[in-house]
């Protein structure tokens, strides 16, 4: 445009424009128009290539697509604008002979020196419709369109290349400023005029095509490059169990051997993508990392991701069938595990009983002597809870407890004495209280002793009885305990005592023997 500029400055120069001058404006608009038509084919390809991979992507082209076909309307209308410019030069100039098909201007007329003036610094009448001046409209959509497919590219060449193709420059001359539109329009033969606007219009073509050539490049821009595609099958666990359902993702992995990744897992590096270590503590984990990418234009780019693990004991589940029992009126406690399925995806549900969940598993209380409970174990796998296992107990009273007399042995350690053999009196007399438990270590049952007696006998062989409230032994009862001698014996009876499951019961009777 700026060489065009010293032509046109030139022919304003001369005073009578000869022929040869218009000769030679009317080659270069013919040239001009080619390379417009060249231009035009390049560009209607330009957009059918688009609008294929728009086809075969939508998702991956949406974006440049849209910027192409905007860049495409913003060149259309600049063009359009000046073909209207061109329109009215050459009304005004050839009349009702004006070649509006072509829109060229007379070889007769083309030398008007007065048209080109009014349309573009002036304003004119055409055909009864008044146009204001043109040229200072141009200037500014020009200005506009330059800016606009600068935003469009991010290569700094390209943008360099662009504003230097549309740059509008007033000029100086004897120190007066004239401006752009008085340069291209005031004074100027009409095919001179012409010629300048197809050179607009053949920048704005050549621009569009280059544009959007632009925008193709960029819908594969950010890809990465591969040289390495192998199949993976990503299965959710390896372990199931029957009733269950496998899933897992089968994906084709791309990877570039050349350019190792860069992985981080709780912000050290990890190598060659190979995450391990050792499970020392049981519970449910989670971890997180990144993985960074580098485009080929050398961006770094990251990609966050976040997994975790369950950790459990190493266990086996073993059951006598005969011990199948759960005791009526106490917590019996009961531990369930599916093997792998956390523990915190299992589940129960128990006929003819109460259950509380505990850290531990659960609390099992039976409801009614001799109905067998069932407990039905459910899973949660992949997403769906399933019944895993059903297991039936007997329900069966607790036994009852046996008397007992505490006592405080040699070393300071409390004992129990449940009668039947001979004990030392110095034993017998550290006894405070009565106590009744179970016999079967493996049942962790508590009892409360609500009463018992103290049967002595006098020398006359009379029965003495002694009563006591609660479990601690009365004054009088240790009394007797220390006046027994070896041989005599008491006997403790009529001991009523409460357990967890409120039943009041009447205990066998304790037979002290003093050694």
């Amino acid at each position: 445009m700026i060489s065009m500029m010293y032509l046109v400055y030139t022919a304003l120069l001369a005073l009578n424009v000869s022929v040869e001058i218009l000769a030679g404006y009317s080659l270069v608009d013919g040239t001009l128009r080619k390379s417009i038509s060249i231009a035009d084919a390049r560009n209607i390809a330009l957009k059918d290539e688009f609008t294929a991979l728009a086809g075969q992507n939508p998702t991956k082209t949406k974006e440049w697509k849209a910027k192409a076909d905007l860049v495409a309307a913003k060149s259309d209308s600049l063009y359009n604008y000046i073909n209207t410019i061109k329109r009215n030069i050459i009304i005004l100039v050839d009349g009702d002979e004006a070649d509006l098909k072509n829109l060229l201007v007379s070889e007769e007329k083309r030398g008007n020196l007065d048209i080109a003036g009014q349309v573009g610094v002036i304003g004119c009448n055409v055909k009864g419709q008044k146009f204001p001046p043109a040229g200072k409209e141009l200037r500014e959509k020009v200005i506009a369109y330059s800016e606009f497919m600068k935003s469009v590219v991010s290569d700094t060449a390209k943008r360099s290349s662009i504003e230097n193709t549309f740059k509008i420059e007033d000029r100086k001359r004897e120190g007066e400023i004239i401006k752009w539109e008085t340069t291209v329009f005031d004074g100027m033969p009409a095919v001179a005029a012409l010629t300048v606007l197809s050179k607009i219009q053949n920048d704005i073509r050549n621009s569009e095509a280059e544009v959007i050539q632009h925008l193709i490049a960029q819908i594969d821009a950010g890809d990465f490059r591969v040289n390495k595609i192998q199949a993976l099958v990503i299965p959710d666990s390896k372990y199931l169990i029957r009733g269950g359902k496998y899933h897992a993702q089968i994906v084709l992995a791309a990877t570039d051997s050349t350019r190792p990744l860069e992985i981080e897992v709780g912000g050290k590096q990890i190598a060659n993508g190979v995450y391990e270590f050792g499970c020392g503590t049981t519970g449910k984990f989670d971890y997180k990392g990144v993985i960074k990418m580098t485009k080929p234009s050398g961006e770094v780019v990251p990609y966050e991701f976040k997994s975790d693990y369950t950790v459990g004991e190493p266990s086996a589940t073993i059951s006598a069938d005969m011990m199948n029992v759960f005791y009526a009126g106490i917590s019996n406690p009961l531990s369930v595990s599916v093997p792998g399925v956390a523990s915190r995806d299992v589940s129960i549900s128990i006929s003819n009983a109460r259950q509380v969940q505990t850290a531990k598993g659960w609390n099992i209380t039976p409801i009614k002597v001799g109905v067998e409970s069932v407990v039905t174990v459910s899973a949660m796998m992949n997403g769906k809870s399933m019944v895993v296992a059903k297991k039936s107990f007997r329900v069966k009273a607790l036994p009852p407890p046996l008397a007992k007399v505490e006592y405080t042995n040699a070393q300071g350690i409390k004992e129990k004495y449940k009668g039947g053999t001979a004990i030392a009196k110095n034993l017998l007399v550290t006894a405070d209280r009565i106590i009744a438990e179970l016999d079967d270590a493996d049942l962790d049952v508590k009892y409360k002793v609500l009463s018992f007696s103290l049967n002595s006998f006098d020398s006359m062989g009379n029965t003495l009885v002694e009563m006591a409230q609660g479990s601690d032994l009365t004054p009088r009862q240790k009394s007797i305990f220390s006046k027994m001698t070896k041989g005599k014996n008491v006997y403790i009876s009529n001991v009523q005592a409460i357990g967890p499951d409120g039943i009041r019961r009447t205990l066998p009777p304790v037979e002290v023997k003093i050694k």
